[in-house]
């Protein structure tokens, strides 16, 4: 994975392996006067191929925060995974989507293999998610978390009032079958500064 894929992927996703207090997000600035957007996790759909895998989400009562629980019953890693990213928005009073961000055929276990054995690439990665063990390819049959997901994790921290969806999408990209994970969380953006100067 190249270096400006990495540098967008990791504006995107702030994970972190361990379990460090007081990390700081792209979401905490220094200027308190500023208002921080308000997001509301609407619903999450998601998908993992049963010949695969069993996948459950949950999402906490603030509404701004889901788990993500896999059940892998096959190895996944043996052919080439690839997984794709994409934020789109609906802005308020809009009816149609676009799309602000997109990336295709990145590799999964090159990122894995990249986070896992670089410290810098863990540092920019800091927020309070946690992932159950460090995961790495051929991901072996097991039991999989990721624990305390923030919303404000997964999107970009330039926002207007609408509604968003994030979506990640994991495939093979020589394997039997095309889909082996998809995910897809819609969240409603309230922008306070933007509603009162409404």
């Amino acid at each position: 994975m190249n270096l400006i894929q990495n540098a967008l992927f990791l504006s995107l996703f702030q994970l972190i392996f361990s379990k460090e207090n007081g990390s700081k997000s792209m979401w905490d600035e220094d200027d308190d006067s500023k208002k921080k957007p308000i997001l509301r996790i609407n619903h999450i759909n998601v998908y993992g191929e049963s010949g695969y895998m069993k996948v459950f989400t949950h999402i906490h009562t603030d509404r701004s925060h889901f788990d993500i629980n896999v059940r892998l019953k096959r190895e996944l890693g043996s052919n080439f995974l690839i997984f794709g990213l994409k934020v789109r928005v609906r802005p308020e009073g809009e009816t149609i989507f676009v799309t602000l961000l997109q990336m295709k055929r990145l590799d999964l276990c090159g990122f894995f293999s990249d986070f896992s054995g670089n410290p810098m690439m863990r540092y920019f990665l800091k927020s309070k998610m946690h992932m159950s063990e460090i995961i790495s390819c051929p991901v072996r049959v097991g039991n999989f978390s990721l624990l305390n997901i923030s919303a404000y994790d997964i999107y970009p921290a330039s926002l207007q009032n609408g509604t968003y969806k994030f979506f990640v999408e994991v495939v093979e990209g020589t394997g039997e079958i095309a889909k082996v994970f998809a995910l897809q969380v819609t969240t409603d953006v309230i922008v306070p500064s933007q509603s009162a100067q409404e």
